[in-house]
């Protein structure tokens, strides 16, 4: 009888497979923090803080 290769057992990563998801991740953490920091650096639309302004008003009973 012969003992399975700890490679092969189910739920066991390589050393180099571990790293490869370690790397992929790290790139995906890279792209959505720069996809979430472009978004930032846009601000806010001057038409919804116009909206926003409103329904403040609205919620405080004053009139335009």
């Amino acid at each position: 009888m012969t003992m399975p290769d700890k490679k092969s057992e189910p739920g066991k990563q390589s050393d180099a497979s571990a790293s490869r998801k370690q790397d992929a991740n790290t790139m995906i953490a890279q792209r959505l923090r720069g996809y979430y920091d472009s978004i930032i650096d846009e601000g806010t639309p001057p038409a919804f803080l116009d909206l926003l302004e409103r329904l403040d008003k609205a919620e405080r009973g004053e009139k335009d």
